[in-house]
């Protein structure tokens, strides 16, 4: 596959995400965190920033914006501080997580955390444990953004 036709198909996936999110969020909402409360506030406030976070990339699109901040498809490589070890995660919409193949849901706590966090930038990460930080070494959009299998309740 051409390197412009990866391209195309990483813009054409953004778009169905943002079109998604806008016009079935409620129904999103509903499926994933059915109770009203503290945590569907949070994830609603997260899907809106995330939107955002589309828009600005879509309306400047390159390969160096869709790599400038973690997506629903992209790969972060990230570097644990205290021991300069490494691990790479694709964050994924919640029906394609397999975490025996580091792939998790945006709305996991690890997941939910290094959503829109940027290259090169260091965060603290709330662990079960504690908090460990990181930093993100490496974002790759990978086209695993898709929307094929999602469904509602």
């Amino acid at each position: 596959m051409s390197h412009s036709l990866a391209l195309n198909g990483s813009r054409t996936q953004l778009i169905s995400q943002l079109i998604y999110l806008n016009d079935e969020k409620t129904h999103f909402l509903d499926q994933y965190c059915p109770n009203y409360g503290h945590e569907r506030t949070r994830i609603d406030q997260t899907l809106t920033a995330y939107s955002s976070t589309l828009e600005k990339i879509l309306a400047e699109f390159s390969e160096e914006s869709i790599a400038s901040a973690v997506l629903i498809g992209s790969q972060v490589k990230l570097c644990y501080v205290e021991d300069d070890f490494t691990e790479s995660y694709t964050i994924v919409f919640p029906h394609q997580a397999d975490p025996n193949e580091n792939q998790i849901s945006f709305l996991s706590p690890i997941g939910h955390q290094l959503l829109m966090t940027r290259t090169n930038e260091t965060y603290q990460l709330k662990v079960p444990s504690g908090e460990i930080r990181v930093r993100v070494e490496e974002i790759k959009y990978m086209n695993r953004g898709d929307l094929q299998g999602e469904t509602f309740i």
